[in-house]
């Protein structure tokens, strides 16, 4: 599954002449920017928390997570996890619909 949704695309086929006038001998690949950009902006993130989460621990001010409390309350986790990352999956699917001019705006 996450070697479909990751898949490199072609982005410049071979056999383009380009502007120098060579000939492309292979295919340019890359990750389309959506998913890049996406992956990156959650790394970030999670590692911005664990520095927060390291620098509060010993203070008065430590985070400490809710403890769930029955089966319901791991349900609802669970689902709005799944909402979310189905929410960014088809948000990046959506972005190879719109053109590139669009798209540089």
């Amino acid at each position: 599954y996450m070697g479909w949704v990751m898949r490199t695309s072609v982005t410049v086929p071979k056999g383009t002449t380009l502007d120098n006038g060579e000939v492309l001998k292979v295919d340019l690949t890359g990750c389309p920017a959506g998913f890049a950009l996406t992956a990156l902006q959650q790394v970030i993130s999670f590692v911005v928390f664990c520095i927060f989460f390291a620098s509060v621990y010993f203070t008065p001010y430590r985070y400490t997570p809710k403890k769930l409390n029955s089966a319901f309350e791991v349900f609802c986790v669970i689902i709005f996890g799944c909402v979310f990352a189905l929410n960014i999956a088809l948000n990046n699917f959506s972005l190879g619909y719109i053109s590139i001019a669009v798209n540089l705006i």
